[in-house]
């Protein structure tokens, strides 16, 4: 049975998660949250220390699921490259039934402890990219395009969420981008590899 105070925090967390939408972390602002809650600052406060902490309760849980799934998904991305576009549509599944807060953590958390959050990402997704492309040609790939191959893909994957598509037309992109990077990919393995043999 849900008590009223878990009834106010959840109220608190669904009017922050709309103020930090629309506003971005460093122009949300707590009074704003409590009109739109319907509850009073110490209400607020009794919850949660501060604007950081609020944010935090937010978005953690979400991060730390996101953290692992991305983290497993590059693992057998690397393992087998056949499956990538099934990864990435299940991965994206996960996104869109979190969108404003995936917008939030990676366009609107400047300011926050998830500031930062976007450059992980991308830095996970190169090294994947590193990781894969090493093991296919031998050699260490060049950073400077396993760091724009990892920021398209990232990329392409914002775009998505920032639409306004449904569930199934969202994964049947990212499945057909999966698709076209898979063909790519293995063009590209075949021009670095000419390239270093000759």
């Amino acid at each position: 049975m849900i008590t009223g105070r878990e009834e106010t925090v959840e109220k608190i967390q669904q009017a922050a998660l709309r103020e930090f939408y629309e506003k971005g972390y460093l122009k949300a602002s707590l009074r704003n949250i409590c009109s739109r809650a319907g509850v009073t600052t110490g209400a607020l406060y009794f919850s949660f220390e501060n604007k950081e902490a609020l944010f935090r309760s937010i978005l953690e849980p979400l991060v730390e699921k996101y953290k692992s799934m991305i983290a497993e998904l590059l693992a057998q991305e690397i393992a087998d490259r056949s499956g990538n576009a099934d990864l990435d549509a299940m991965l994206m599944k996960f996104i869109l039934e979190h969108r404003m807060e995936t917008i939030i953590i990676m366009e609107r958390a400047q300011g926050s402890c998830y500031e930062g959050f976007r450059q992980l990402v991308e830095g996970m997704m190169e090294q994947s990219f590193r990781s894969y492309y090493q093991s296919r040609l031998e050699t260490e790939p060049d950073p400077g395009l396993m760091k724009l191959l990892a920021k398209q893909r990232l990329d392409s994957c914002i775009a998505i969420v920032k639409e306004d598509y449904d569930m199934e037309y969202s994964l049947y992109l990212v499945r057909q981008i999966g698709i076209h990077a898979e063909g790519g990919t293995e063009k590209l393995i075949q021009s670095l590899s000419e390239l270093h043999s000759s």
